[in-house]
């Protein structure tokens, strides 16, 4: 998961840099192509935009892993000392 986040994040990049690349080269020489022009820096704003929803997928997909672990790693604790109590109460029987 983390190599498929990863990769995501570059291809996305690299789409926007690519795209950034390409309206500076066409404002500099053709610069009278306004509308090619703003429906490139219109999908540019839209790219960013789902990059910064991307980014804020991805920060709290980490925080929910992180609480999922720590909650199973507490559930273990606590199904271990279930357990162990369970024999207390079998050895605490077998002397009554």
């Amino acid at each position: 998961m983390e190599l498929e986040l990863l990769s995501s994040r570059i291809n996305l990049n690299h789409v926007c840099l690519k795209l950034q690349i390409s309206i500076e080269e066409i404002k500099t020489k053709h610069s009278s192509r306004t509308d090619l022009i703003t429906s490139m820096e219109q999908s540019l704003y839209e790219i960013k935009k789902a990059m910064f929803v991307y980014q804020t997928l991805e920060k709290e997909f980490r925080v929910a892993r992180q609480i999922n672990f720590d909650l199973q790693h507490l559930n273990l604790e606590l199904k271990q000392e279930v357990k162990d109590l369970k024999k207390i109460i079998e050895f605490n029987n077998a002397e009554l």
